[in-house]
């Protein structure tokens, strides 16, 4: 007989019902039965008076009921102990916008898990609005969103910004600089995530610009793999293009007198409890971040 049986044993005498034994642990009633039967003939005398009203525990049943229990504590009380010799592992779940994620992050992640090598890190990637809602609903422990959060119940504050550059393809011919005003001559890969950008050519000019946009991508990357194969002209995070910049598959088209920064918050719960592990890893990464981003 083992371990299993005896639970499934203690589940019909529980339950007063080999049926319903049956169904928690995911078997047929005949071969939950046949079990029962095996270990009776090798006890050599029946554990159950089974009826249409159930089943219930004949006196030698009670006997093995009684030993079964104490056999399945003991084993899960061996089980116990030995987790607790094992080095504990801390988890800690981060939700990033797309750049941060992929560009990042990753740099930082590496020393956090020299530093703190039990830890299990999740790098989730979302939209801002998307980050907040897994935030509040402590899915995550920490989140990297573009701008500052308006959300009362979370606390932010702003941990680098990164500079947001026209680019087109190293093959496009176009001038090393134009004026704002210019822009609309353009045909752009727009990217939505990137909300910096209209707000800040919204800001800088009394009427809005009737831009050219032949299409919205919503990911960082296909926009830029777009720019690189010359469809059109786009905004992209400097730490975004760093290697096609330096590869002369990307070049920058500078903006006179224009300029875009992606300010990047983190943002916590403002009352999630956090245990003393969770507090010191995010005090690391709060103390290194901009020493170590990729």
């Amino acid at each position: 007989m083992n371990l299993e049986s005896l639970k499934i044993f203690l589940d019909i005498a529980t339950l007063k019902s080999i049926s319903k034994a049956a169904q928690k642990s995911h078997l047929t009633q005949s071969a939950l039965s046949q079990q029962l039967k095996s270990w009776e003939n090798t006890l050599g005398t029946e554990l159950l008076h089974r009826s249409n009203k159930g089943a219930n525990l004949t006196d030698a049943g009670i006997i093995a009921e009684k030993y079964a229990a104490q056999i399945c504590k003991l084993y899960d009380d061996m089980i116990t102990e030995i987790n607790h010799l094992k080095p504990s592992q801390h988890c800690l779940s981060i939700y990033a916008i797309p750049e941060v994620c992929n560009y990042a992050l990753p740099c930082t992640l590496y020393e956090v898990k020299k530093q703190f090598p039990q830890c299990h890190i999740s790098l989730n990637e979302g939209s801002s609005s998307m980050i907040e809602e897994r935030i509040l609903l402590e899915e995550g422990d920490i989140g990297f969103i573009s701008g500052p959060s308006s959300n009362p119940e979370l606390s932010s504050y702003k941990v680098f910004a990164d500079k947001v550059m026209l680019v087109t393809s190293g093959s496009t011919l176009c001038p090393d600089e134009i004026n704002l005003n210019e822009l609309p001559r353009y045909p752009l890969i727009w990217s939505a995530q990137l909300c910096c950008v209209h707000k800040a050519i919204n800001s800088t000019l009394e009427q809005e610009l009737n831009l050219n946009i032949l299409y919205n991508l919503d990911s960082i990357e296909a926009v830029k793999l777009a720019a690189v194969k010359g469809h059109g002209a786009a905004f992209l995070p400097y730490m975004s293009i760093k290697k096609e910049l330096y590869s002369k598959q990307l070049k920058i088209i500078n903006i006179d007198q224009f300029q875009i920064y992606n300010e990047v918050y983190m943002i916590k719960k403002q009352t999630q409890r956090c245990d003393n592990d969770t507090k010191q890893l995010l005090r690391y990464i709060e103390k290194t971040l901009i020493d170590t981003l990729c």
